[in-house]
């Protein structure tokens, strides 16, 4: 009597179980089928309306990734762009406290910063699915252009440099669309 009373309960909570099983699977395909609806929106989306139009229309990385490959994406444009974008505006605030080399070469080589701010702020942004990447990638250079050239105005003895200054915003959108070029392009 007692061994048939401990196996239905048994039963009772095996069928229990099944029955948590089957509704939790329930849950995560239901999950499932709500993420890939949400990124063919965003794909499509994306497709229409280029890079604007908020979060909605921006693509992260592995989704637009997916949608070009037919699969999963097998390059991983941008993992390390938000370190490189720190150490790029690192070595732009560096520049503008440090002697200057005014001549043409140096000042090329002080603005060549800004084409890689460009690249690397527009390839984190664009990896963590922000809208208008190129725009905020210029923007922020922009604002690093205007402080280096405070700080060279403010400081005795250091000059403008009016090439690296001149070269500033072209190199810096230049390096923005080589980046979200790059991003929308790699497989």
């Amino acid at each position: 009597m007692m061994n048939r009373q401990v196996r239905r309960i048994e039963e009772r909570k095996e069928r229990k179980t099944e029955k948590d099983k089957a509704k939790a699977k329930e849950e995560r395909e239901a999950r499932k089928r709500e993420v890939q609806e949400r990124r063919k929106r965003r794909r499509e989306a994306s497709k229409r309306g280029g890079e604007g139009g908020g979060k909605e229309t921006a693509a992260s990385g592995s989704e637009e990734g997916a949608a070009k490959s037919g699969g999963k994406r097998r390059s991983n444009p941008g993992r390390f762009a938000g370190a490189l974008m720190v150490a790029t505006v690192f070595f732009i605030v560096l520049q503008a406290v440090a002697p200057p080399d005014d001549t043409i070469a140096g000042q090329l080589v002080s603005s060549s910063f800004y084409l890689l701010f460009g690249y690397f702020s527009v390839l984190w942004m664009m990896r963590r699915g922000r809208a208008h990447a190129v725009r905020y990638a210029v923007i922020g250079a922009a604002a690093l252009g205007v402080g280096t050239a405070a700080s060279r105005l403010v400081q005795p003895g250091m000059e403008l440099a009016p090439l690296m200054l001149a070269l500033i915003l072209p190199l810096a959108v230049a390096g923005a669309l080589l980046g979200r070029v790059v991003y929308l392009n790699a497989p």
